[in-house]
């Protein structure tokens, strides 16, 4: 996807320039505090980029759901400590705007930019526009600036968004320009690849809980990939179809019916576990190895040993492997075994790894394996529909080269 980036943007000294980020990070709920500031670092070398061609920058950024969010929930929405803990990875002030998101303090405020500044919009959720693509709501944000970028691409596929899609076309209409920043650029160019012309052999992991949520994204890995490993929760969806008693874990009658179309590919193209840690369901601390069925009272909640060392194995083999999903259920220490082998063996390949966004990056960091790895998407949502083939109503507001 041939877009401009910010190095076709021309001369950007003196200029402002609108970046949409992804600061919609992990907060302790209590505090407020940002909990893990992934996203924050990944969007310091567009930031960057841009001081040091002479621009200031205007940063905006969703953060959780405030339209659902009780008052004392909404009020550690506010972007300070988000703005605070900008400031400190950057090296540099980052001023916060005023509560509201648009409006005269915001103008005052972007006034007030010197030469190299750095000011953070407030959480554009608190405004109910935003998730409407309002296009008044979008000219007030984009009348700031004198040219947009996205680097954002954990929202890349929310096309309702006016950050996203009414704002650069508001540029677009003023005759502004519009590109992608370093993040964005780099996430096309890994995914374009991966899914045009990725060295085999190609190995697919994918967990996670539901089939049904991500049965367009297996389809499109089994169209390029030459094996999958299968783990989960949805390993035990595909094991009840099969006929296997899963005991207590519970599998929805719809993700049933969701692998129903994947059972000929098992055994084949499609490799499930060959054993599961499981728990006492009304007592975590108790469990046992399963192969074949799980007992009454217990649920599976990792994969088992032996499938630790096969997964590995099949890893170390591959040239090109793409990781989505966690294997077992990582935020308990107790059940992180199994994704932090997939992690271990990924980290120990010598091919290209690619770890697809959301809960699976957050495992590889938690490990302190993220280093290791080929690339690891800032993007959940955004990977699986990116990579299913969906058009990003975003990215075609961004000029092309």
């Amino acid at each position: 996807m041939a877009k401009k980036t910010i190095a076709e943007l021309g001369d950007l000294k003196g200029k402002r320039v609108l970046v949409r980020v992804d600061f919609n990070v992990p907060l302790d709920k209590k505090t407020g505090a940002v909990k893990n500031d992934r996203r924050i670092r990944a969007a310091l070398p567009t930031v960057k980029a841009l001081l040091r061609a002479g621009a200031s920058v205007i940063a905006m950024s969703h953060l959780g759901r405030p339209e659902k969010a009780t008052p004392e929930e909404r009020a550690n929405l506010k972007l300070d400590k988000v703005a605070a803990r900008f400031g400190e990875l950057l090296g540099a002030p980052v001023a916060k705007a005023a509560d509201e998101v648009v409006g005269p303090g915001v103008e005052a405020a972007v006034k007030a930019l010197p030469a190299g500044g750095v000011l953070l919009l407030e959480n554009l959720r608190f405004d109910p526009r935003e998730q409407k693509n309002d296009p008044a709501f979008a000219a007030a944000i984009a009348g700031l600036a004198d040219a947009y970028v996205n680097d954002a691409f954990g929202t890349c596929h929310n096309d309702k968004d006016a950050s996203m899609v009414a704002v650069p076309a508001a540029l677009k209409a003023a005759g502004k320009p519009r590109a992608v920043g370093l993040l964005v650029a780099k996430e096309l160019e890994i995914i374009d690849g991966l899914m045009g012309a990725p060295k085999s052999p190609v190995l697919g992991i994918m967990g996670g809980a539901k089939v049904s949520d991500k049965i367009a994204f297996i389809n499109a890995l089994l169209a390029k990939v030459d094996h999958l490993l299968v783990g989960g929760k949805m390993t035990y969806t595909f094991l009840k179809a099969r006929g296997v008693d899963v005991g207590g874990t519970r599998v929805a009658d719809e993700e049933l019916t969701a692998a129903q179309p994947l059972l000929g590919f098992v055994g084949s193209k499609i490799t499930l576990p060959v054993d599961y840690l499981a728990a006492k369901s009304d007592d975590l601390s108790q469990t046992l190895v399963c192969e074949g069925s799980i007992p009454a009272g217990y649920e599976g909640v990792d994969i088992g040993p032996k499938t630790v060392a096969l997964f590995a194995q099949k890893i170390g083999s591959a040239n090109t492997v793409i990781w989505n999903g966690p294997v077992g259920w990582f935020e308990q220490p107790a059940f992180a075994g199994g994704t932090k082998g997939v992690a271990q063996a990924m980290a120990d390949s010598k091919g290209v790894t690619v770890v697809g966004g959301g809960e699976t990056a957050e495992a590889v960091e938690q490990f302190g394996f993220a280093e290791q790895m080929t690339h690891v998407s800032t993007g959940g949502g955004a990977f699986l529909a990116y990579v299913e083939g969906k058009k990003f109503a975003s990215l075609a507001q961004i000029d092309e080269k």
